[in-house]
């Protein structure tokens, strides 16, 4: 299964919600394979310093990410099985750009962007990542079964 992970800038939510996603689903021992894009992104910049270091905490290197625009992967979107946006209107933007609406996944709550926050921000985000991308983990493993 082939998830792209959607926020607005592509440096702090959907890259730590891929990065997580990754480390969930190989200890779960999922077959998948995560990206992630920003509506709003510019390709090829960096995950924000919070984003580095709330992720390191729990031994995950993000130091090598560079963020994606949605708009670089407008003609490959139907490669992808499940769309994960981090708020409602993300899901939006994604319906307005041909997303079916089966293939969007949404969480049980938008996930607040900590952009421009501490660390301590950047941390509640990644915890709230957490707990919605176990959910997400039990989603994909009774779906491959």
């Amino acid at each position: 299964m082939k998830i792209l992970f959607i926020c607005s800038g592509n440096t702090c939510r959907s890259p730590m919600a891929q990065a997580v996603f990754q480390k969930i689903a190989a200890e779960k021992n999922l077959s998948v394979e995560c990206k992630s894009a920003g509506i709003a992104a510019f390709t090829g910049s960096p995950a924000s310093e919070n984003s580095v270091a709330a992720l390191q905490e729990i031994g995950i290197d993000l130091s090598n990410f560079r963020s994606t625009s949605i708009t670089a992967l407008i003609p490959r979107l139907d490669e992808f099985d499940l769309f994960v946006p981090m708020t409602y209107s993300h899901a939006v933007a994604l319906l307005q750009l041909g997303v079916e609406k089966k293939k969007i996944y949404l969480f049980n709550t938008d996930v607040s962007d900590p952009y421009g926050g501490d660390l301590s921000v950047y941390r509640a985000t990644r915890d709230e990542l957490l707990k919605q991308l176990d959910i997400l983990a039990e989603f994909v493993e009774n779906y491959e079964h």
